[in-house]
């Protein structure tokens, strides 16, 4: 009896450990974007890290939008410098060329390394740096966390870093479906409808892009930004530059 009854309890226990793993993975499914509609020809080149020895890369990408009648969506780190008053310019003429400007967080560390607060400290003093920048307020809408997860934390689980996330008032992360830099075929090979491709700010990635963006024309792609891909509107801008608070993230009772 008491063998059937212990053996009982081990069934519940893995059939409650598989409900929850599910109950993740839809979580998941459902907070994490990589790839949009499709069955439309839209796909987004997205910018990483914008490293402050990077700024002629951002330039250039800039002027590849110009020319070419795309946009991009960069994604700075914060510590990198690149968010700083005396590249102003830089941004606004990134905002000016069409494209957009989400986050990366202030630092390269997993998220899953920090406990909440500094989850919210990150984007919190993310949204503050560009805002900074800009001299007005610019609403980032898309977060990038670092190395593309919410997971493989020593401290917080999937499922608290997306409450922390969720918490500062993000609906969801932007992964990506392709990530190519060297093979242009095989990088033409992988773009489908909806595709969102990674790139950084780097030589070696502007360079490719050089090549790739009128191959991707010439095929009938359209080279938007995330909110566009995702049937958004542009940010909203304007009113007081944005403070990071911590008062402002704690729990009402």
């Amino acid at each position: 009896m008491l063998k059937r009854g212990l053996a009982l309890l081990l069934c519940l226990c893995a059939l409650a450990s598989f409900a929850c793993a599910k109950s993740n993975e839809e979580i998941l499914q459902n907070f994490v974007l990589r790839y949009g509609d499709r069955n439309s020809p839209k796909i987004a080149i997205t910018v990483d890290d914008c490293y402050k020895t990077a700024t002629e890369w951002i330039e250039r990408d800039v002027e590849l939008c110009t020319q070419y009648g795309i946009a991009m969506t960069f994604f700075p780190l914060v510590y990198t410098g690149c968010l700083e008053e005396q590249y102003r310019d830089l941004w606004q003429s990134v905002l000016d060329a069409g494209c957009e400007i989400g986050t990366h967080t202030y630092s390269h560390l997993k998220m899953g390394n920090r406990d909440m607060w500094g989850i919210l400290g990150a984007l919190g003093h993310g949204q503050e740096a560009l805002d900074r920048t800009l001299g007005y307020h610019y609403q980032i809408r898309w977060l990038r966390p670092p190395y593309g997860t919410v997971g493989s934390g020593k401290k917080l689980r999937e499922k608290q870093v997306i409450s922390a996330i969720q918490r500062f008032g993000y609906d969801h992360i932007v992964h990506w479906e392709v990530s190519e830099t060297k093979d242009l075929n095989k990088a033409l090979k992988k773009v489908q409808n909806g595709s969102i491709l990674l790139f950084h700010a780097k030589k070696k990635d502007t360079n490719f892009l050089e090549k790739l963006i009128p191959e991707l024309q010439a095929r009938g792609f359209q080279m938007v930004t995330v909110s566009e891909l995702f049937g958004f509107d542009p940010p909203e801008t304007g009113g007081e530059l944005y403070v990071y608070n911590r008062e402002d993230y704690q729990e009402k009772k």
